[in-house]
Protein backbone atom coordinates (compact mmCIF):
# COMPACT_ATOMS: atom_id res chain seq x y z
CA UNK A 1 0.00 0.00 0.00
CA UNK A 2 3.08 2.27 -0.50
CA UNK A 3 1.84 3.73 -3.37
CA UNK A 4 -1.54 4.87 -2.59
CA UNK A 5 -2.27 7.73 -0.22
CA UNK A 6 -5.55 8.81 1.65
CA UNK A 7 -6.69 12.40 2.18
CA UNK A 8 -8.42 13.63 5.17
CA UNK A 9 -12.17 12.49 5.76
CA UNK A 10 -14.30 16.29 5.49
CA UNK A 11 -17.66 16.36 6.18
CA UNK A 12 -19.90 17.16 2.78
CA UNK A 13 -21.91 20.24 3.74
CA UNK A 14 -25.59 18.66 3.58
CA UNK A 15 -28.22 16.95 5.70
CA UNK A 16 -27.50 13.66 6.48
CA UNK A 17 -29.88 11.50 4.72
CA UNK A 18 -32.42 10.62 7.37
CA UNK A 19 -32.79 14.23 8.32
CA UNK A 20 -32.94 15.98 4.52
CA UNK A 21 -36.72 13.80 3.86
CA UNK A 22 -39.34 13.29 5.74
CA UNK A 23 -38.42 10.14 7.89
CA UNK A 24 -40.79 7.27 8.55
CA UNK A 25 -42.25 6.31 12.14
CA UNK A 26 -39.88 2.80 10.98
CA UNK A 27 -36.80 4.87 10.60
CA UNK A 28 -37.51 7.14 13.82
CA UNK A 29 -38.58 4.62 16.20
CA UNK A 30 -35.67 3.41 17.35
CA UNK A 31 -33.92 6.74 17.99
CA UNK A 32 -37.12 8.37 19.39
CA UNK A 33 -37.60 5.10 21.73
CA UNK A 34 -33.33 5.61 22.66
CA UNK A 35 -33.93 9.45 23.21
CA UNK A 36 -37.20 9.08 25.50
CA UNK A 37 -36.70 5.87 27.18
CA UNK A 38 -33.19 4.55 27.00
CA UNK A 39 -31.36 7.76 28.30
CA UNK A 40 -33.84 8.93 31.63
CA UNK A 41 -33.17 5.47 31.62
CA UNK A 42 -29.76 5.39 31.95
CA UNK A 43 -29.22 9.06 33.54
CA UNK A 44 -32.15 7.63 36.04
CA UNK A 45 -29.53 4.44 37.01
CA UNK A 46 -26.13 7.01 37.29
CA UNK A 47 -28.76 8.97 39.59
CA UNK A 48 -29.37 6.22 41.68
CA UNK A 49 -25.73 4.86 41.36
CA UNK A 50 -24.49 8.28 43.05
CA UNK A 51 -27.03 10.67 44.17
CA UNK A 52 -24.47 13.33 45.18
CA UNK A 53 -23.53 13.84 41.84
CA UNK A 54 -24.76 17.23 40.13
CA UNK A 55 -27.50 16.52 37.61
CA UNK A 56 -25.83 18.46 34.35
CA UNK A 57 -22.82 15.92 34.73
CA UNK A 58 -25.20 13.07 34.11
CA UNK A 59 -27.89 14.63 31.64
CA UNK A 60 -24.81 16.32 29.12
CA UNK A 61 -22.54 13.76 28.70
CA UNK A 62 -26.03 10.96 28.24
CA UNK A 63 -27.29 13.40 25.74
CA UNK A 64 -23.75 13.93 23.86
CA UNK A 65 -23.67 10.37 23.69
CA UNK A 66 -27.26 9.93 22.53
CA UNK A 67 -26.22 12.17 19.48
CA UNK A 68 -23.13 10.96 18.50
CA UNK A 69 -24.77 8.19 16.28
CA UNK A 70 -26.12 11.45 14.49
CA UNK A 71 -23.15 12.94 13.51
CA UNK A 72 -21.66 9.25 12.57
CA UNK A 73 -24.62 9.15 9.82
CA UNK A 74 -23.42 12.17 8.14
CA UNK A 75 -22.29 12.59 4.82
CA UNK A 76 -18.50 12.95 4.61
CA UNK A 77 -15.77 12.48 1.46
CA UNK A 78 -11.84 11.44 0.94
CA UNK A 79 -10.34 10.21 -1.90
CA UNK A 80 -7.19 7.60 -2.32
CA UNK A 81 -4.50 8.59 -4.63
CA UNK A 82 -2.31 6.06 -6.51
CA UNK A 83 0.41 6.41 -8.72
CA UNK A 84 -1.42 3.21 -11.22
CA UNK A 85 -4.39 2.96 -12.45
CA UNK A 86 -7.32 3.35 -9.68
CA UNK A 87 -8.99 0.55 -10.96
CA UNK A 88 -6.39 -1.84 -10.20
CA UNK A 89 -7.26 -0.58 -6.55
CA UNK A 90 -11.35 -1.29 -6.80
CA UNK A 91 -10.90 -5.06 -5.68
CA UNK A 92 -8.88 -3.76 -2.56
CA UNK A 93 -11.93 -1.83 -2.06
CA UNK A 94 -14.15 -4.14 -2.55
CA UNK A 95 -12.76 -6.68 -0.01
CA UNK A 96 -12.57 -4.45 2.69
CA UNK A 97 -16.55 -2.65 1.97
CA UNK A 98 -17.50 -6.26 2.32
CA UNK A 99 -16.07 -7.32 5.74
CA UNK A 100 -17.71 -4.32 6.52
CA UNK A 101 -20.82 -5.60 5.64
CA UNK A 102 -21.69 -3.78 2.31
CA UNK A 103 -22.39 -4.91 -1.21
CA UNK A 104 -22.13 -3.76 -4.42
CA UNK A 105 -25.55 -2.55 -5.97
CA UNK A 106 -24.24 -0.85 -9.42
CA UNK A 107 -20.93 -0.80 -11.40
CA UNK A 108 -20.25 1.48 -14.20
CA UNK A 109 -16.79 2.99 -15.65
CA UNK A 110 -16.58 5.63 -13.80
CA UNK A 111 -19.29 5.11 -10.84
CA UNK A 112 -19.31 2.60 -8.19
CA UNK A 113 -22.10 1.95 -5.56
CA UNK A 114 -22.12 -0.02 -2.28
CA UNK A 115 -24.90 -0.39 0.25
CA UNK A 116 -25.36 -1.96 3.32
CA UNK A 117 -28.72 -3.77 4.26
CA UNK A 118 -29.95 -2.84 7.55
CA UNK A 119 -33.60 -2.78 8.65
CA UNK A 120 -33.65 0.26 9.92
CA UNK A 121 -31.68 2.36 7.17
CA UNK A 122 -33.58 3.02 3.76
CA UNK A 123 -32.43 4.46 0.04
CA UNK A 124 -29.68 5.82 0.20
CA UNK A 125 -28.90 6.28 4.03
CA UNK A 126 -25.79 4.67 4.59
CA UNK A 127 -24.63 4.07 1.20
CA UNK A 128 -21.07 4.70 0.12
CA UNK A 129 -20.76 6.05 -3.77
CA UNK A 130 -16.91 5.78 -5.64
CA UNK A 131 -16.34 7.84 -8.52
CA UNK A 132 -13.53 6.43 -10.35
CA UNK A 133 -10.98 8.75 -12.24
CA UNK A 134 -7.73 7.75 -13.37
CA UNK A 135 -5.45 8.37 -10.39
CA UNK A 136 -8.10 8.36 -7.68
CA UNK A 137 -10.91 6.76 -6.32
CA UNK A 138 -13.11 9.19 -4.62
CA UNK A 139 -15.45 7.52 -1.72
CA UNK A 140 -18.75 9.15 -0.36
CA UNK A 141 -20.59 8.10 2.64
CA UNK A 142 -21.31 8.20 6.39
CA UNK A 143 -18.19 9.73 8.05
CA UNK A 144 -18.22 6.21 10.89
CA UNK A 145 -18.06 3.93 7.68
CA UNK A 146 -15.40 6.07 6.06
CA UNK A 147 -13.05 6.34 8.96
CA UNK A 148 -13.50 2.34 9.06
CA UNK A 149 -12.85 1.85 5.61
CA UNK A 150 -9.33 3.82 5.60
CA UNK A 151 -8.68 1.68 8.63
CA UNK A 152 -9.33 -1.68 7.06
CA UNK A 153 -7.25 -0.71 3.94
CA UNK A 154 -4.13 0.73 5.57
CA UNK A 155 -4.10 -2.52 7.18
Amino acid sequence: MKSVTFSEIVRVRERPFFLRCPATWRQLFPWVLTMAVGLPLLMLVLHLIDPETPLPFIVLPALVGGLMPVAMMGPGSFEMRTRFDAHHMISTLDEALVSLGYRRTRSDADRISYFRPLPWLRGREGSIEVAVQPHTLQVVGPVGSLRLLQQRISC
